[in-house]
């Protein structure tokens, strides 16, 4: 059954009047509801005491320097990070854990170890760079051309018997005396 009453209300969100079919009708629009609803929890979350949301983080330093193991939760909750984010950590191996039942404890030396600073290793040292000439090299399609062999099965060879590739701007380069000892028995031109 619907209602034949016309109320002329004041939207509480926007202010905008509107006719309400209803004497509860707060809003003009499920918009305008949805936004108040989104504004009153903001505000329940935004009026907690900062003691109390401190609380959660604040733990005695003391305490935790003579404990060993740790809790997800507390581990969860130290470093501000989700305990999803600890169990893709446990997963990948970066945390070491011990079981105890259902309980899961992360070990202090585990997580100590996550903050040691790496030095980052040079990707190439002056020794292993070899000076080559383009003389003697082949391009990966001049390579394909001269032996009559797909880009495919020539990239599966230098593979199969680590040939060294030589990259120079937009080009692959490949030697051909390299290349010469596993395909001279095929022919090219």
């Amino acid at each position: 059954m619907s209602s034949n009453i016309r109320i002329n209300k004041i939207c509480e969100f926007c202010d905008n009047n509107f006719i309400a079919q209803r004497i509860k009708t707060r809003f003009c629009s499920l918009k305008c509801a949805s936004k108040s609803y989104k504004d009153r929890k903001r505000q329940v979350t935004n009026d907690v005491p900062e003691e109390a949301s401190e609380g959660i983080r604040s733990y005695d330093l003391e305490v935790l320097k003579k404990q060993d193991f740790f809790t997800i939760l507390q581990c969860s909750q130290i470093f501000g990070i989700s305990r999803r984010t600890i169990f893709r950590m446990i997963a990948r191996n970066d945390l070491d854990i011990v079981k105890l039942g259902r309980r899961t404890l992360i070990s202090k030396d585990s997580i100590s170890s996550l903050f040691i600073v790496q030095n980052p290793q040079p990707e190439e040292s002056a020794s292993d760079t070899i000076d080559f000439d383009l003389d003697g090299c082949y391009t990966i399609s001049q390579a394909q051309t001269a032996y009559n062999i797909s880009q495919s099965g020539l990239y599966f060879i230098i593979k199969k018997y680590g040939i060294k590739k030589y990259v120079s701007g937009n080009y692959s380069y490949v030697q051909k005396k390299d290349l010469d000892v596993y395909l001279k028995g095929i022919d090219h031109e």
